[in-house]
């Protein structure tokens, strides 16, 4: 389906059926993005945009969904202050998950090919005899 159809049947759609749409939306990335983000104005339509927007955050656009819900933010209707807030937190927790698995797989863990045996000086508490 087109994404032009697919914001069309959503905006049409009824609230408890609006989130449908969402996954089918989201997987066209930047241009999905920017087919929602007028509707961040909108006091029927912004919490569905929110939502659309993160799902595209999460699947790989990160930056541009969290660029988007920081500059709506001045904008959405009061109601969905916190549901912009919860998205931007949530990216940024994928983000730092995404961070750390990154630095996991960048330094792999050293495994010796044959046991390795510390040595450690054996130190007594007996005084050495000094030879004469």
């Amino acid at each position: 389906m087109q994404l032009a159809s697919l914001l069309e049947e959503a905006q049409v759609a009824s609230p408890d059926r609006r989130i449908l749409w969402r996954d089918q939306i989201a997987p066209f990335g930047k241009r999905a993005i920017v087919g929602v983000e007028p509707w961040l104005t909108s006091g029927v339509l912004a919490a569905f945009a929110v939502r659309v927007i993160l799902r595209v955050g999460q699947q790989g656009e990160r930056e541009a969904a969290a660029k988007v819900l920081r500059s709506a933010r001045r904008r959405v209707p009061p109601q969905v202050k916190g549901d912009v807030d919860w998205a931007l937190a949530a990216l940024r927790l994928a983000a730092r998950q995404a961070a750390a698995a990154e630095t996991a797989l960048a330094t792999p863990a050293v495994t010796p090919s044959a046991p390795v045996r510390l040595v450690q000086p054996y130190y007594s508490p007996v005084a050495r005899r000094r030879s004469r």
